[in-house]
């Protein structure tokens, strides 16, 4: 039957003992088994000032995929606080896990939307209670609805993830050269003509990575436009990430891209598809950022398609093939949406930035896209963000110099506020990557020395399932 997908399923808790858990099934599971499911799903997103992240124990909660490599098994985890007046910070750290076979794990992603739901739901149900002895009933009418759910789908389960990520906008918008632009590819840039009807390239986060994603770059021109919105089953169904690029410059078309959008939005809903939405205001470049006619056009294109898109989550974003930063930061964001673990990296980063004083954290894998960042003030973060692939730059030249101790850069000194940037390579298992902090005082660099081995070994856990 499809329902024994379902190996397992667990709410552990935080007592007094520890990681605790309390409610299992199925009855037999193996006491090891279930200590070690608990300990790493509570541990992995506790920290000493977790219970003050939010102004309510509601605020506190994160999605992810862990993996249990000695179960042969795949999790996916939701961490949520009980309210407990006897508890450190008045509240229990619980998480409920829900197990299936390490070669199945694609179900997870493929109805990560429903599992999310029918697991909040439980959760909040089970911070609702009156009596511990009501767990067990709500735990139980998961574990049916999780069976009924299996039961009705339909289609096999594939080996691998796939990820459909959609570029589109008006013809000399900009979105081939946006993608050479990411990859560093400016020879291509150059000789970029438009696009005939749809090319489609891969992208790899990481070397092994549970995922196939495939990019697909619509063209612009009008008779392109009307085919891939009159077949938009084909072009626009089961997308996981839409990028929408808008000429910034271009004012005298500017309500046609707005109508192209508006009639994307409309395909969308008909399909009942809901993709995240990164809005690329293009063309914003150096020379001419801040005058006054671009900021109208900014202004006037931000608000209409804040309207057409209401029912959808967009991010704005202002990029020019001549700000690296600005290409990288966008393409970044809109990945990071595709990652079931972005919450947990977050925490992480923030736990790691209590621990160094660091107040501002950015991870970044070798290609120089942004894993996840941490600030706990906006204005410095959005200074040494821009930082960053300069950063990276420097750091490859001076390695290939030889003239790098101990893999690190430090600049110190700095105006504001006599900070120091501080650039560091680390090693998570067999990939590299890379931690820029922003931070007050040199010796913090003795902290991170002490607290990078435990944070290189929970990025581990995460970078398995990152995408």
């Amino acid at each position: 039957m499809t329902k024994n997908i379902i190996k397992s399923l667990i709410l552990s808790i935080f007592d007094d003992e520890g990681p605790t858990p309390k409610i299992f099934w199925p009855e037999n599971l193996d006491e090891g088994a279930r200590l070690l499911i608990a300990t790493k799903t509570i541990s992995l997103l506790m920290g000493d000032v977790i219970y003050q992240n939010g102004d309510t124990i509601d605020d506190i909660n994160y999605f992810g995929v862990l993996p249990f490599p000695d179960l042969g098994l795949k999790a996916l985890t939701y961490f949520f606080l009980i309210a407990d007046e006897n508890a450190r910070g008045n509240a229990m750290a619980s998480t409920i896990t829900v197990l299936i076979d390490e070669e199945k794990s694609t179900f997870f992603y493929e109805n990560m939307k429903y599992l999310r739901v029918i697991i909040d739901k439980s959760a909040t149900e089970i911070q609702n209670c009156e009596k511990v002895e009501e767990y067990q009933t709500i735990m139980n009418a998961l574990r049916e609805e999780l069976f009924a759910f299996c039961n009705d789908l339909k289609d096999p389960f594939s080996s691998q993830r796939k990820i459909k990520v959609v570029l589109v906008g008006l013809d000399r918008a900009g979105k081939t050269s946006f993608l050479f632009g990411v990859k560093k590819k400016y020879s291509e840039i150059i000789k970029t003509l438009p696009t005939k009807g749809v090319e489609r390239s891969e992208e790899t986060i990481f070397e092994e990575q549970n995922s196939h994603i495939s990019i697909w770059d619509l063209g612009g021109q009008k008779r392109y436009r009307e085919k891939y919105l009159e077949q938009s089953k084909l072009y626009l169904y089961n997308i996981d990430l839409l990028f929408y690029l808008i000429d910034i410059q271009d004012f005298r078309r500017m309500m046609d891209s707005v109508e192209l959008f508006s009639n994307i939005i409309e395909s969308l809903k008909e399909l009942d598809e809901y993709p995240p939405i990164v809005i690329c205001l293009n063309k914003y470049d150096p020379d001419i950022k801040g005058t006054e006619e671009i900021n109208k056009n900014v202004e006037i294109i931000t608000s209409q398609i804040e309207r057409k898109a209401e029912k959808f989550f967009i991010k704005i974003f202002k990029t020019s093939i001549f700000d690296y930063w600005s290409l990288i930061s966008a393409y970044s964001y809109g990945l990071s949406q595709l990652s079931p673990n972005r919450d947990f990296f977050k925490n992480r980063l923030k736990i790691f930035a209590d621990n160094t004083d660091a107040d501002a954290l950015l991870l970044l894998n070798e290609n120089g896209i942004i894993l996840s960042s941490y600030s706990k003030k906006e204005i410095p973060s959005k200074v040494f963000e821009i930082s960053a692939p300069h950063f990276q730059t420097l750091y490859k030249t001076f390695k290939e110099f030889q003239l790098l101790k101990n893999d690190y850069i430090i600049s110190s000194g700095l105006k504001t506020d006599s900070k120091n940037i501080i650039f560091k390579k680390i090693q998570v298992n067999k990939y590299t990557l890379y931690l820029l902090l922003f931070m007050e005082e040199y010796h913090s660099i003795e902290k991170i020395e002490k607290f990078l081995p435990n944070f290189s070994n929970i990025l581990t856990e995460l970078i398995s399932s990152y995408i």
